[in-house]
């Protein structure tokens, strides 16, 4: 074989080389840039779930409201209800199917973090505010209390109202420090003070109350 051939040979090789490197390149590239766009596509989607909670007040104040914005203007608003999810632990005020304001919340009864799935879990469904509330009550029995309680079930016996009090009206740091958790609330559904406040002088009896 003359050096003429062989060159050629070796030309032949070489291109044959490069182009099944390329292909490979390409793929290799083109993976690398998918999963950098399905990172950019994920962060894209935690960026809209973290502006939408963006008035969110974090860490939590129990004595405080839950978002920095203002409390909405609901006078007179006729599409006016509230949506309570228990997994989220989270109290929605909802003009028709928009959200206009947020609360933290803790509800539960004692099946919340025990193994024994027979006691009794908090009721879910469609209820009504009721008008009948108050600005502080005390229950010997449970020791506990609460300020600006409004009942939405059994004639008093379930409560929005803010975090639990003792006899004399003060509040229960150990307790009110859970807001934004599951825990037993005794049939009640806490919301820090402030919230509580509003809530109570805001929301009136005939409201739907829906308990997801």
């Amino acid at each position: 074989m003359n050096k003429r051939k062989l060159f050629s040979w070796v030309v032949a090789i070489l291109l044959v080389f490069l182009a099944g490197w390329s292909v490979v390149y390409v793929k290799h590239a083109e993976k690398i840039n998918s999963v950098k766009i399905a990172k950019e596509e994920k962060k894209q989607q935690q960026q809209k779930k973290e502006d939408k909670d963006a008035n969110m007040r974090r860490p939590i104040k129990w004595r405080k409201s839950s978002e920095t914005k203002k409390y909405p203007d609901v006078v007179g608003d006729k599409d006016l209800w509230v949506k309570v999810s228990q997994k989220k632990q989270r109290l929605y005020v909802m003009s028709g199917k928009k959200k206009v304001y947020q609360m933290y919340v803790s509800l539960g009864t004692h099946s919340a973090g025990y193994s024994n799935e027979g006691k009794k879990k908090f009721p879910t469904g469609t209820f009504e505010i009721s008008n009948k509330r108050g600005e502080f009550y005390f229950n010997q029995v449970t020791g506990t209390g609460g300020k600006y309680w409004i009942s939405w079930k059994g004639d008093g016996k379930y409560l929005i109202q803010s975090v639990p009090t003792n006899e004399h009206g003060k509040y229960i740091v150990s307790s009110a420090q859970n807001l934004g958790s599951q825990v037993d609330t005794n049939n009640s559904i806490w919301l820090s003070v402030k919230d509580a406040k509003w809530f109570y002088k805001n929301i009136n009896g005939g409201t739907k109350l829906v308990i997801e």
